[in-house]
């Protein structure tokens, strides 16, 4: 049975056990102290800064353990072509300094919070870290990737133009290569590191990589291209004069195309003058203005004979030119008509398009009925320097079937007799007729043995012309020069 105590022994009791207890409290509350104190020195438990338990660490603990973390760094730098680099920590100098940030830190802890600390109401900081690199390192670690070095990069290429086969110019793009900028990535490189990246990814990058100067939308460049090829595209015809054309398209303006400092440009300048150029041409063979009627020969081009009137015409040739260019620059299809300056009394150079041609040189007689020619033979003219046959331009005045053509001597006496059995007189005196005396005709037989002046024909040559020929029949002689006297 258990001991009852009275109230008088109870206080007496109190009073025993009351200086025990608060020893107790005493001894434990200095122990508590002297636990806290230590918290002067040291950091709380469940202290964690930049993610590194410093708990019951010192402060060179701490600093030493956030120092090997920080400095414990790699950092992957990822290149345009896939490729990939790492430096680390050494490479670079990596340097971490905490400054008076963790002792403040220390020095605001409360020191009797230990135990709710340890119990699970830890601190957690964020310092703001002092990195440094050194960029003496840096530079000298990055100049020596692979991706810096001649032969392992590729240069970036200016977009231009292909001249093709076909005459026509395309666009070549440019080339973006991988030819770094070292400065640029030196100075990216080291934002990266004080940031604490992991990776600095520069394959999208443009500001790091050394870029093309001309590009394939480059307005300059797409100007120039559609230019050429506009120039290349006209198709121009100018018509002469005599109804002949001359054709314009990209085998004339491919030689209109200037190159200036190894590029292929249009220059207006030289277009104007190349066009300038071509209806000189056209004019040096389509006029003929003055006191001469000109003939276009079977043989020998235009040919002029002696006029007392003004006949032909002269082109414009500046309005001309100046079409020209301006037709080609826009790259346009169309025809140029002749313009012209001057005027007179234009004759048609083809006699209306019928008519017979004696052409001396070449032993040859023509003739042209509706600009086509129905009919060629060979002849015999005039001995040359004795009896030469005129040349000129004449009319058939005299047709006659049967006729006998006497020659007279200075004295008045026959010089000979012949009879022609077809007659077609071009000039007093002066006709085309058979000679049926002549075994050949053509070649050089005018040279030595030529007639007296008029055109001999083989008998079966002069039948047909005289059923072809009418009165006023156009008759044109010439000699085959370049200019009729």
């Amino acid at each position: 049975m258990g001991r009852k105590f009275t109230k008088k022994g109870k206080r007496l009791l109190v009073r025993r056990l009351l200086p025990l207890g608060l020893g107790l409290i005493a001894c434990a509350g200095c122990a508590y102290a002297v636990s806290s104190a230590q918290y002067n020195e040291r950091f709380l438990p469940g202290t964690i800064i930049n993610g590194v338990n410093v708990s019951e660490l010192s402060l060179e603990e701490a600093e030493h353990n956030i120092r090997s973390v920080e400095e414990d760094y790699d950092l992957t730098i990822r290149f345009r072509d896939g490729k990939e680099e790492t430096l680390d920590s050494e490479d670079v100098d990596l340097a971490y300094k905490c400054g008076d940030e963790l002792k403040s830190i220390m020095n605001s802890q409360n020191g009797y919070s230990w135990l709710a600390k340890q119990l699970g109401d830890g601190d957690i900081y964020a310092l703001d870290t002092k990195i440094s690199y050194g960029k003496k390192a840096l530079a000298k670690a990055l100049s020596e990737l692979p991706e810096l070095q001649p032969g392992n990069y590729v240069e970036p290429v200016d977009a231009n133009l292909n001249y093709e086969k076909d005459l026509v110019f395309s666009m070549v793009p440019e080339i973006e290569g991988t030819e770094l900028l070292p400065d640029v990535l030196a100075e990216k490189t080291g934002e990266a590191i004080l940031a604490g990246e992991d990776v600095l990814d520069l394959s999208e990058d443009t500001e790091v990589y050394l870029q093309p100067e001309i590009r394939a939308d480059d307005k300059v460049l797409v100007d120039r291209m559609n230019a050429l090829n506009s120039l290349l595209s006209a198709d121009i015809t100018v018509k002469m004069s005599d109804g002949t054309e001359r054709k314009i398209d990209k085998q004339v303006t491919k030689d209109w195309i200037s190159v200036k400092n190894d590029l292929y440009v249009v220059d207006t300048k030289n277009v104007e003058t190349q066009a300038a150029a071509l209806i000189a041409d056209v004019a040096k063979n389509d006029d003929d203005y003055g006191y001469f009627r000109a003939f276009m020969s079977t043989n020998y081009g235009l040919q002029k004979f002696s006029s007392d009137n003004l006949h032909g015409h002269t082109l414009d040739q500046k309005a001309m030119a100046d079409k020209l260019a301006s037709m080609a620059l826009k790259g346009e299809t169309g025809v140029i008509d002749p313009v012209y300056s001057q005027f007179e009394d234009n004759k048609d150079p083809r006699f209306g398009g019928t008519y017979v041609e004696v052409d001396i040189y070449a032993q040859k007689v023509y003739y042209y009925e509706n600009y086509q020619l129905v009919y060629d033979c060979n002849c015999v003219t005039g001995t040359e320097g004795y009896r030469s046959t005129p040349s000129g331009i004449f009319s058939i005045e005299e047709k006659q079937r049967g006729r006998t053509l006497n020659g007279y001597r200075d004295d008045g006496t026959l010089a000979y007799s012949s009879y022609v059995s077809y007659w077609m007189c071009f000039l007093p005196h002066y006709g085309l007729h058979d000679a049926s005396w002549r075994d050949s005709f053509g070649g050089s037989i005018y040279e030595y043995d030529g007639s007296h002046g008029c055109v001999n024909l083989p008998t079966s040559a002069a039948a047909t012309l005289y059923d072809l020929l009418d009165y006023g029949t156009p008759v044109i002689i010439l000699r085959g020069t370049t200019e009729q006297a």
